[in-house]
This record gives structure tokens, C-alpha cells and sequence, in this order.
């Protein structure tokens, strides 16, 4: 059997590689440290940052799953290997190049730790419009029925089978005509993963409407990466802008570095910057600002950039570093534990 898929690389080896030096490591800025002392910089392999052990694993069935890492690997990963590799040697694009790479894109934006704290900030609202339909469901499937029953209504055809949803029936033993519908469910690990399929599969459609494009930096400089690489920004001026944007916000703007001379790009409504512009020095310095601001916790470089560590100055906070920590080690067994009642 293949080996089990426990360390989740939440942002690709292959992407990442795209960034190492002549020793084949990556230069590694922390933007949250322990203590002062820590070394500004350090050379690791790729295969050593950007991932949590069981991120993704589920138990289904009371097995351990590693299909959700698989799936991610095999339907957008691998695809964009090649491609990756012409967009960042300026060889032309397919059709279908483009589309494989708009999905590698939108894969990437919503599997990192940063985009699973914003999911769970807003989950409970969306669980509540989840849980009021399917009772409304279950209310009109047992009309339908006349009765009552034990047994909860199936609703495998509503929901993917890894959603975390409990339905049960309970008689009234007064009255055979009355009973108590319960409908439960949590956030956490499943359904995360539930609402990444879901836009995976049906919202990435509105990233392939966009006229896209691959911009290079002015001479001197390239682009960083980080731990949260896509960035939809919202921009009025200098002044007045937010990272808050979305898939497919008129006049918004969506970046995605590449590598260190590449980087997708799109203003939505816009006629596309010609492919392979490279920018002047004042925008390309805007742009490596924002990807420098949008990281969450890591930033990647092909050199040890001094000029990183002045645009995103390191958080130093003990405690900080130790409750995350915790948090990521006690993410898989507190998930597991869930799973194993709701799934």
C-alpha cells in the first residue's frame, strides 16, 4: 500500500521549490518568534516547512483517511507540476494550462491555516443556515411519510458523506402522531474540509471567467511567497486597502507568485496586463509589500532579504508561539474525537 499521507504540506513541496537556492534549501523569515534571539533567517529543505501532521486526516468509519490530501494531490497538485514549470520559463500556456494553474490557484487559497482560522471565525452562521434547512427537509420528508419513524430520513443525496451532520427520531410515547426532530453537527476539521470541496468543485468556476495574466518584477527585484500565498486585495490608494476580497469582486485584484520571477495575476472586469509585462519599480515594490504583509506565519525567499524583515518587523511573544503550538498539536486528537461520533 502507499504510505499514509500524515504530514500536510498546506503549501506544495513542488511550489516551494520554486524557490531554492544552488544548496536546494529556501530562506525562512517567522514572522511570530519566541524570543529575540532567534535567528532571523534559516535554510531549511521544503520538505521541512509549510505543513501539520493530520491537518487533513479524517476518521470515516472508524478508519483514518488520508483521502482528502490525496485527492488535493491528484487533482490539483500533480496537474500543475508541469505547468508551473513552462509559466516560470516563459514558454506559452494552453487553454488548458491556464485552467490547471487557476485551479492550482484556488486549491492553494483555501487550504492554509490562516484561510481554516477565517473559516471557523464565520463557521457557526453557517452551520445555523445548514442545520435550519435540513430540518426543514427531514420536517417535509416525514409529512410526506405520514409518520414518524425511528430511524433518522437518509440524506446522503444532500450531503457529502464526510460532513459531520446527526439526525435522529424520537417518538412521543403519549402521542403517535408527535415526536422530537434533532438535527447536530460542530465546526472543526470536516467541515472545513466539507466547505473546500464545495467551493473546489462548484465556485472555482468564477476564477476561470477572469482574463488573467504573468507578470514579472521590475529588473533587481523578485517575488517572496508565504505560508498564505494568494492574495485578493481590495485597493482604493496606498492608504485604503484591505486583504479582505474575494473570487470574483468587480475591480478587485488577485496575486499569486509563481516563482521568483513570476507571479499570476488579475484585476477583475479589466482587460489583462499582456503577458509577461514586467512591472516598473514602484509597482513591483507595492506588490512584494503585499505578499509580505499577507503572510500568517512564514515568508519564503530565495535569499536572505533584509528588506522583509523590515516591512513585516517579527512578533516576539513567548506565549503567543506556545498557545499556537498547543493548538496544532491538539488539533488532530480533539478532530478525531468529533469524527468519531458524527462520522
Amino acid at each position: 500500500m502507499d504510505e499514509f499521507k500524515a504530514n500536510n504540506h498546506y503549501v506544495p513541496k513542488l511550489y516551494l521549490r520554486k524557490w531554492e537556492d544552488s544548496s536546494y534549501k529556501i530562506c525562512v523569515y517567522k514572522t511570530l518568534v519566541s524570543h529575540n534571539n532567534e535567528q532571523m533567517w534559516q535554510k531549511r529543505s521544503v520538505s521541512k516547512v509549510a505543513y501539520q501532521r493530520h491537518l487533513y486526516t479524517q476518521l470515516i468509519s472508524g478508519q483514518k483517511s488520508d483521502e482528502f490530501e490525496r485527492w488535493i494531490d491528484s487533482e490539483y497538485e500533480s496537474p500543475a507540476q508541469s505547468v508551473i514549470e513552462k509559466a516560470t520559463t516563459d514558454k506559452r500556456l494552453s487553454k488548458e494550462d491556464w485552467q490547471i494553474l487557476i485551479r492550482f490557484l484556488a486549491c492553494q487559497d483555501v487550504r492554509t491555516p490562516a484561510r481554516l482560522l477565517e473559516y471557523l471565525d464565520r463557521a457557526d452562521k453557517e452551520h445555523q443556515k445548514i442545520l435550519n434547512d435540513s430540518v426543514q427537509r427531514c420536517v417535509r420528508e416525514m409529512e410526506n411519510n405520514l409518520t414518524i419513524n425511528t430511524n433518522p430520513p437518509d440524506h446522503s443525496h444532500d450531503f457529502d458523506k464526510t460532513y459531520p451532520l446527526k439526525i435522529t427520531t424520537k417518538k412521543d410515547p403519549n402521542d403517535s402522531e408527535m415526536g422530537t426532530l434533532r438535527v447536530e453537527s460542530y465546526s472543526g476539521r470536516a467541515t472545513w474540509i466539507h466547505s473546500i470541496k464545495t467551493l473546489l468543485t462548484h465556485t472555482e468556476k468564477i476564477l476561470q471567467q477572469h482574463k488573467w495574466s504573468i507578470i514579472k518584477p521590475a529588473k533587481g527585484y523578485y517575488w517572496p511567497t508565504s505560508d498564505n500565498p494568494v492574495i485578493k486585495l481590495n485597493y482604493t490608494d496606498d492608504n485604503n486597502y484591505d486583504f479582505g476580497g474575494g473570487w470574483g469582486r468587480h475591480k478587485g485584484n488577485i496575486l499569486f507568485p509563481l516563482g521568483p520571477q513570476h507571479a499570476m495575476f488579475v484585476q477583475i472586469g479589466d482587460r489583462p496586463i499582456l503577458k509577461g509585462t514586467r512591472l516598473n519599480e514602484s509597482l513591483t515594490l507595492q506588490l512584494r509589500n503585499f505578499i509580505i504583509q499577507h503572510a500568517h506565519r512564514m515568508i519564503f525567499s530565495n535569499n536572505c532579504d533584509e528588506d522583509i524583515s523590515s516591512i513585516r518587523p517579527r512578533i516576539i511573544n513567548p506565549q503567543a508561539v506556545k498557545n499556537e503550538r498547543k493548538q496544532l498539536e491538539e488539533w488532530h486528537n480533539q478532530n478525531i474525537k468529533l469524527e468519531s461520533e458524527y462520522l
